[in-house]
């Protein structure tokens, strides 16, 4: 059993391990502690963002990413089963039209799950950008 890490998280834990074997030689406090204030912002800023973004819609993020993913899995395996233009028409016709009613509270949930999602990136991206500049500087 392992314990869920997001990338923020691996990515401080990989810089104050190395801080920790190397005598924090190339890293300062404020580098560990801008590193800290990123990986929070991301962990603590994107949940707080998302749960803000997703409360009023009437159905859940789960509900969102897991009906969305079943429903291209399943035009996936029924494209293998019966080929792809006979898998597809078959789709649609069972499944499709339960998925179309809900298509538009769907794709609002994504997308802003895509924003949230895109701002933790940054702020991973920055943090291996300011690990990167003090190493090699």
């Amino acid at each position: 059993m392992s314990v869920k890490l997001s990338g923020t998280l691996i990515i401080l834990l990989g810089a104050v391990i190395y801080g920790l074997s190397t005598d924090f030689v190339t890293f300062t406090p404020e580098t560990i502690k801008l590193l800290m204030l990123l990986s929070l912002l991301s962990e603590l800023g994107g949940r707080i963002l998302r749960i803000y973004l997703t409360k009023n819609l009437p159905v859940s993020r789960d509900f969102s990413i897991n009906s969305t993913v079943c429903h291209f899995g399943g035009i996936l395996a029924s494209d293998a089963l019966f080929g792809s233009v006979l898998g597809f028409l078959l789709w649609e016709l069972v499944a499709g039209k339960t998925l179309m009613p809900h298509s538009d509270t769907l794709s609002q949930v994504l997308l802003r799950l895509i924003g949230v999602a895109a701002i933790r990136f940054v702020c991973g991206i920055t943090m291996i950008v300011v690990i990167h500049l003090y190493l090699f500087r």
